[in-house]
Parts: structure tokens; sequence; C-alpha cells
């Protein structure tokens, strides 16, 4: 593996055989909230101006900071000095053109933990509604290959659906970034939402929002408050173990049968066991949700994919090829997690993988569920 990587990195043109869609790219405004001004009523702007949340950002310091202290990495800095991801001409040219990378979904990593925690439930609709119509006029506009999954405020559903309904017509708009608060998937707290998706065709997107199990109302952890950042990272995928089992077990998919979700960021190599578990026991005690009418393996393959970043590579790659075969390689979407510190290139990930797996992982798959 370690070969391959040295003979393509340094030509990565070479990937341009391959289409490739992209489905985790994280942009973010070049002056946080004040680039968000134009975009705001004026009430709000003198609110946030008031908590000094304008410049100052809304966000606090945290224990589980990135021991580096950014996941963003440094060398993706715009030419100006602008934070990385912050220039839609130059991500364009870093990522696209020189990775020979067909599109991507823009999906606003701060955003997240801003709608679902870090702020209060009024200041999150004002504020998806600003960062959805700031990434829609200044970055979709820039290039027909950038597409966007708009964040809802998830602490109000019925909000949350108003605004998928506002902006979800948009031909750049491909799917709906959920950020998820502590509310199981399942729970028909969300159903609001989920019937606004299934009206515009939207695939729901759920994505780590950095925040779980800090912040009063996000998902919580079973290990309780972890001691570091490596510990939590670790156990972020809970999450989405937990997100996908209540969807197949409370019978939602059965409610929303042609809903589908992307989950990015939480990993993909748990996926054999825990659906190796819930198909023995629902073969047992089915009788306890018979709304659950298929087995749910069967479920996982109709309505989920998952982001191959980041890979939880094994020490020699013809493993990695073994758990992808058992997991099923039409669950997987490319996916780069640019700019932050493990993303992963298209000339160096999964090339032990057959050619028309590779195909399917980095473009078809993505194609399948997304409004492309």
């Amino acid at each position: 593996m370690a070969a391959q990587r040295k003979t393509q990195m340094p030509r990565p043109e070479a990937a341009t055989t391959l289409k490739i869609f992209d489905c985790d790219v994280h942009p973010v405004p070049k002056a946080g909230l004040e680039s968000l001004k134009p975009y705001l009523p004026k009430p709000w702007q003198e609110r946030f101006a008031r908590k000094r949340a304008i410049h100052d950002g809304l966000n606090v310091p945290i224990r589980f900071r990135h021991p580096n202290g950014s996941v963003v990495r440094q060398d993706a800095r715009t030419p100006e000095g602008g934070p990385s991801a912050s220039n839609p001409e130059y991500l364009v040219r870093d990522l696209l053109n020189t990775h020979g990378i067909d599109g991507a979904v823009l999906n606003c990593f701060d955003v997240g933990g801003l709608l679902s925690a870090q702020s209060s439930t009024e200041e999150s609709i004002v504020l998806a509604a600003a960062y959805n119509d700031y990434f829609i006029e200044e970055w979709l506009s820039v290039d027909r290959r950038l597409k966007y999954a708009p964040a809802v405020p998830t602490q109000d559903p019925a909000s949350s659906a108003a605004e998928v309904r506002r902006i979800g017509r948009h031909p750049q708009v491909v799917a709906v970034f959920i950020p998820l608060v502590n509310v199981l998937m399942g729970h028909r707290y969300y159903w609001p939402i989920y019937e606004a998706c299934i009206e515009l065709a939207l695939p729901i997107y759920v994505h780590v929002t950095g925040i779980e199990n800090i912040f009063t109302g996000t998902p919580t952890l079973a290990m309780g408050v972890a001691d570091s950042y490596i510990e939590r990272y670790a156990a972020v995928p809970q999450v989405g173990m937990a997100s996908v089992a209540s969807l197949i077990l409370s019978g939602t998919l059965e409610k929303f049968p042609k809903l589908k979700f992307i989950f990015a960021e939480y990993g993909f190599l748990w996926l054999p066991s825990l659906f190796y578990r819930l198909d023995r026991t629902w073969r047992g005690l089915r009788h306890e949700v018979p709304w659950v009418r298929k087995a749910p393996t069967e479920y996982l393959h109709e309505r989920f994919l998952f982001t191959t970043q980041p890979c939880d590579e094994p020490d020699d790659p013809k493993d990695l090829v073994t758990l992808i075969s058992m997991l099923g390689p039409d669950l997987l979407c490319f996916s780069t997690d640019y700019p932050h510190w493990d993303n992963d290139m298209p000339a160096g990930t999964l090339q032990m993988l057959p050619p028309e797996v590779r195909k399917a992982v980095f473009y078809d798959n993505a194609a399948r569920v997304l409004r492309l």
C-alpha cells in the first residue's frame, strides 16, 4: 500500500480516470459571524453584537480541543491568509482541480455545534437561515460542481422543516444536514424534518458535530466524560451505531419508505458486528418490533451510506479488502474531509480495492442517493 501511494500521490491527475464525488468538505465563512451580517435581520445583528458574538463567536473553549490546537490543516489556508476552506475559488483549485474531483458536498462543520447546542433555540433558527443563505449566495455561484447540505435548527423540528422547504429546491442542494440533539433518530421528534425531506426528495445527512457528550442537549456517549481528545474521538462512532439501530427498530424507515441517510465521519468498520447482532436478535425477538418487516441488514443496504473518511485501516491492506467485502461496498461513499487534519485524498485512498468497487465507492453510490 505504501508503494502505491508513493507512485500515485505526486501525480494527482492520475485519479481523473476515475469519476470522483467527495461527500464531505467543510467550508467556513471568511470572517465568522461577521460574514453573516448581511444575511441577519438588523435586530439579530444587534443582539449578537451585544453578546460580542460577531467578533468573538458563540463557541467557548472546551477540554477536548485538538492536541495540535486545531482540527484544520494550516497548510490549506487561503492565499490571502484567511482560514482554511474560507475561499470558494481557492477551494475549487486546491481540492477539485488538483485532485480530479468531479463534485463535492459542502457541509459547514462549525454550524452543527451552533445549531444543536451552542445557541438558544431562537438564535439557532436565525443562524441556520443566515448560514444557508451565505453559502448558497457566495459559494454555490462560484462553481456548479459545488453542492450543499444546508443545516437545520434541530432544536425546533417545525422550524427545521420550514427551512428545508424554503431552500430545498435549489438545484445545488443535494441533502439536508441534521445536527443531532440528544434524541434518538427514530423518535417522532424528527418526523417533521423527515416529511419535508421526502417532499423534496432529499436524503438526510448526519455528521459528527464535535461537541457530542460535551454540551447539554447533545448525544451522550456510554463511557461518560472522557479524559482526552483521543478517548472521546474513538468513542464517537457510538452515536452512529445508536442512530442507525434506532431508525430501523423504531419503524421509522417503514413510515418513510423513500427516506435515505448518509452518515459522515462516524467510521464504518463497526457495521458488520452491529448488524450480526441486530439480525440475530431480530430473528429471535421480532414480536417486540412487528413493524420491522425485514431483517435489519436489508434496511441497511437499501437506505444508508457511510463516508470512507475516517478509514480505520488495518496494518495489512488485504484485511481492509476483506472487511469491506463483508460489509458490502454498496454502503460506502468517498470523502476527503478537507481541510481537516486527517483528510484522505483520492490518489491515496482505498487503492487496494478492485476497479469496479472503487468506481462504486468513489462516485456511483453517492449518485444513487444524493440529488446530483
